[in-house]
């Protein structure tokens, strides 16, 4: 239990308090939990959709694609927005994003809107996901990484076998 409550120096050489940090990684790995979760219960879902949008699965595919590619365009940048914006500010625009993307699929009329609503939850989860290690890297004491960081990918590590039953459920 120390990790929760030394006041150590981090790899950055600033002081902090672990036990401040612990929830924040355990937010943004629940985030990123939501995000894998999501991304897989979608696949079982495609059936239901090509049906409800009268499309087939070309264009039902781009739920999937369009969802990945946001991701991959915000991961790199990240970087970017770490050292510009604090750590709150990109878990508060990571969580509204996100959010915000998963209430337009839910009143999505057509497929474009829908597919606008993945691209917003993409960009959320690509925001999420290196924020995390972010957390750990800057906050956390050097010899406490491997267990914070075990924490973090241990909760994002449940959704794929989590998330087909729940898009089976859901669909």
């Amino acid at each position: 239990m120390a990790i929760i409550t030394q006041r150590k120096e981090n790899s950055m050489g600033n002081k902090t308090k672990t036990w401040h940090v612990i929830p924040a990684v355990v937010a943004t790995a629940i985030m990123s939990f939501c995000g894998v979760l999501i991304e897989t219960a979608m696949n079982v879902t495609f059936p239901t959709l090509m049906t409800e949008f009268n499309t087939d699965s070309s264009g039902i595919q781009w739920v999937t694609t369009g969802y990945l590619l946001a991701i991959a365009i915000v991961v790199p940048i990240t970087a970017y927005l770490t050292r510009n914006y604090t750590i709150r500010q990109l878990f508060l625009a990571s969580n509204l994003l996100f959010i915000g993307g998963v209430l337009i699929d839910c009143i999505s009329p057509s497929l474009v809107i829908l597919l606008l609503g993945r691209f917003m939850q993409g960009i959320g989860t690509g925001i999420a996901l290196p924020l995390m290690f972010h957390i750990v890297l800057s906050k956390v004491p050097l010899h406490q990484h491997g267990t914070v960081i075990g924490i973090g990918a241990m909760t994002t590590a449940l959704a794929p076998p989590i998330g087909p039953t729940f898009g089976g459920v859901v669909s």
